[in-house]
């Protein structure tokens, strides 16, 4: 009898396994290659004691392998200080502290192993992150790199608390952080470049977000970035500001391809190689050179003949921190020695040209975001029409632009720079996959590329069409990598049935168990 109850359990939990097996839906992914960074999980060293010092500073702690970033001085762009500052702008802004955190004291900011990092301004506002280069890439070399990012935001409930955030370790009327991560195809170590291909703006308040983007090798080197701003745009200062990442990766999607070499070229005379462009000296007669996209203080001075050392001493207090230099960047290379010379005739001045303003422009594409990762995968999520953008700035709206799914990205021009807000109304019958709105920071004379995804509706009719373009062209169709097979789905139902069948099963022989029991 014993052995008869031993036998009906042992199947009754099998069946309830198996069951709860065919009905499992959750999703495992996997990294698609090797992870080309080092130190992406950030379990190398001991977080907060074997952990370096970046350049001596013992407030900046940066994981092995990477290297932070920051400014010192808030950027034109930023919202005014609050009042207790009486206009100082540097009153609410400083360079965050950058640390490692471990699990063991706060798990719930570590998402996997036993470490992360973790920067913070604690009641200051910051533009910061890190980056790490990437050596030995194959140009043409199609790169994704991931990483899992946490923020803290917290506003004190009065001023008499001011030091106290009334959610405990949770954010509260958070500020917006503008956490984005980018790739620099050609190596430069400069995060406000143009190079710079950068991935849509998102929030990630007390959960930790995988924030994704690619490009494609433009030389042997890559650099990846990861950047936060903590933004008080309503002037209330918040007491944390904070930055936890964890979980980095930098795999390859799509090798180079391999073309066969050209033919040697025909040896006849061309012309002489054309010198770089000579330098024309300001007024008091000083040599400057304007910063461009991949320049370094190295390869400037190099091309001056020059020494970084003299460079950076002519522009003292211009230069960033670790030789941070921006593109459109005027730095005075030599300011020749003062000669006695005879007094000039006195010549009437000729007017000089008014400066033309550089302006950048904000680029809007509305996809149909078939798998609602949030990420356009060009090749298989077409355009979508009917969507309307809006842009607006701290003034109100700049412009407005409704979306025909066959010219985009269309581009917002002539805009000065500063933070801009992009809003997305999806087409009827869609709503938005991930955040509609989007916080822009336009640093300067740039191209600011923002892509937002929308999915049917589940409140839309089943058998709504995708929208039509303006232009009479046809409809498109699903791609087959995109949706399940027959053979998929006829395999989700076959597991499903099987499930229900397994359960009436074990409920069956639960009930003729028990009546075998009466009758004895």
């Amino acid at each position: 009898m014993r052995k008869r109850v031993w036998l009906v359990g042992l199947i009754l939990v099998s069946i309830l396994s198996l069951y709860l097996g065919t009905t499992s839906t959750g999703q495992v992914y996997a990294q698609e290659g090797p992870n080309l960074l080092r130190n992406g999980d950030f379990e190398e060293g001991q977080a907060g004691q074997a952990w370096p010092f970046q350049d001596g500073i013992p407030e900046v702690q940066v994981a092995p392998g990477w290297r932070a970033f920051w400014l010192d001085d808030p950027p034109p762009y930023v919202a005014p200080p609050p009042d207790y500052c009486q206009g100082d702008p540097k009153c609410a802004w400083g360079r965050p502290e950058f640390r490692g955190t471990a699990a063991y004291e706060y798990p719930n900011r570590v998402r996997s192993g036993q470490f992360s990092q973790k920067y913070f301004s604690y009641n200051r506002q910051h533009e910061a992150g890190l980056y790490q280069q990437v050596s030995g890439i194959q140009p043409g070399t199609r790169l994704r790199f991931s990483v899992w990012i946490q923020t803290w935001s917290c506003m004190p409930e009065s001023s008499e608390k001011w030091n106290v955030c009334p959610a405990g370790d949770r954010s509260y009327n958070p500020a917006p952080m503008h956490i984005w991560v980018g790739i620099d195809p050609t190596g430069g170590t400069n995060w406000a470049a143009p190079t710079v291909v950068r991935s849509p703006e998102r929030e990630a308040y007390d959960q930790w977000t995988l924030f994704e983007v690619e490009a494609t090798a433009e030389s042997d080197t890559v650099t990846v970035f990861i950047h936060t701003r903590a933004d008080w745009q309503d002037r209330i200062p918040r007491i944390n500001n904070d930055v936890y990442i964890d979980d980095a990766s930098l795999v390859v999607v799509t090798p180079p391809t391999s073309t066969p070499p050209p033919p040697p070229p025909t040896a006849t005379p061309g012309p002489s190689p054309t010198p770089l462009p000579t330098p024309t000296p300001r007024p008091d007669g000083a040599i400057v050179h304007i910063v461009q996209a991949g320049d370094t203080l190295s390869s400037i001075a190099a091309q001056y003949g020059v020494t970084v050392d003299q460079i950076r001493e002519l522009n003292a207090g211009s230069i960033g921190p670790n030789n941070l230099i921006r593109v459109g960047q005027e730095l005075v290379i030599a300011i020749p020695s003062v000669t006695p010379t005879p007094s000039p005739t006195p010549v009437s001045p000729t007017p000089a040209a008014s400066p033309t303003t550089a302006t950048g422009s904000i680029c809007v594409v509305a996809f149909h975001d078939r798998d609602g990762d949030g990420l356009w995968q060009k090749g298989t999520e077409e355009l979508l029409p009917n969507a309307v953008f809006s842009l607006s700035d701290a003034v109100g709206l700049v412009g407005q632009y409704t979306t025909d799914g066959l010219s985009e990205p269309y581009c917002f021009a002539g805009l000065a720079a500063g933070t801009y807000t992009v809003a997305m109304e999806p087409p009827s019958g869609y709503a938005a996959s991930g955040p509609s709105t989007a916080m822009v920071a336009l640093p300067g004379p740039v191209s600011v590329d923002v892509a937002m995804g929308a999915q049917r509706s589940e409140t839309s009719d089943e058998g709504t069409e995708t929208p039509t373009a303006q232009e009479p062209t046809e409809t498109p169709t699903e791609e087959p990598a995109t949706s399940p097979s027959f053979l998929q789905q006829a395999l989700q139902w076959g597991a499903r049935v099987s499930g229900i069948l397994l359960l009436a099963i074990a409920v069956a022989l639960a009930v003729l168990f028990a009546l075998s029991r009466r009758r004895r």
